[in-house]
């Protein structure tokens, strides 16, 4: 499988990765996010069901490596009509996340385009950082420590595992998020679940574990260092 990084992704992890059998793709950053997350893939990116999206700046940005993305997945590259500023919200234009058929996001914050490939099967929250702050087990399961993201799928009858915030290494900020230091399959090829660090440094390191193999999935850690944020490791 292709893993698309943060170009910062520490060393160790990508050479995890290349061990485990993946090929590697780093990302470079977009000028007008924040540093510490301007080459984050869940900001960057978003796999919809027929398409990838972008921003019609970063598509020039990253031209190559949205070629490669688009030759290896098979899937064009669209545009969305809005664009990056620094400041929230207009940093999390494609800050969402598909689970099975829903797409879980912040509906006023979020890219239109992205809410037009879910129609009638959008999950609301208030989170607008809502891929940083969810590990998706499946499609009928997650991992959060947010409160109004474990209330809304909750209440949807999917199954939620809370896990206590912070722990998560993130440069430039006080902590990360469960989702940005895991990988994510959007189409759903694999049956592991990559942590960038070792998962033992997680208070709730066995909570998660045992949530994630209850699921069908087993876990790696990348590495000896504290989880760190890396904005997701997608795996196509």
């Amino acid at each position: 499988m292709l893993a698309i990084l943060d170009c910062r992704t520490p060393v160790e992890a990508e050479a995890a990765l290349i061990e485990f059998g993946h090929s590697t793709l780093r990302l470079p950053p977009h000028p007008r996010l924040s540093s510490p997350v301007a080459s984050h893939p869940d900001m960057l990116l978003f796999f919809a069901p027929q398409a990838i999206y972008c921003t019609g700046s970063y598509a020039k940005i990253a031209e190559q490596e949205l070629l490669k993305i688009s030759k290896h997945l098979k899937k064009e590259i669209r545009t969305v009509s809005e664009d990056y500023s620094d400041k929230y919200p207009k940093d999390v234009l494609l800050n969402a996340v598909p689970i099975g058929k829903h797409l879980l996001c912040h509906p006023s914050v979020v890219a239109s385009e992205l809410a037009e490939c879910f129609a009638d099967f959008i999950l609301p929250v208030h989170q607008g950082y809502t891929k940083c702050s969810v590990l998706p087990i499946g499609d009928r399961a997650l991992i959060t420590s947010d409160e109004s993201i474990h209330s809304a799928v909750s209440r949807a009858g999917m199954d939620v595992l809370r896990i206590m915030p912070g722990h998560i290494r993130l440069d430039g900020y006080g902590y990360g998020f469960i989702g940005g230091c895991a990988s994510f399959s959007p189409y759903q090829k694999t049956d592991t679940i990559y942590f960038c660090g070792a998962l033992s440094s997680h208070p709730d390191a066995a909570s998660i574990t045992d949530f994630c193999k209850r699921h069908g999935y087993q876990i790696r850690s990348l590495g000896r260092f504290p989880l760190t944020d890396i904005g997701t490791v997608f795996l196509l």
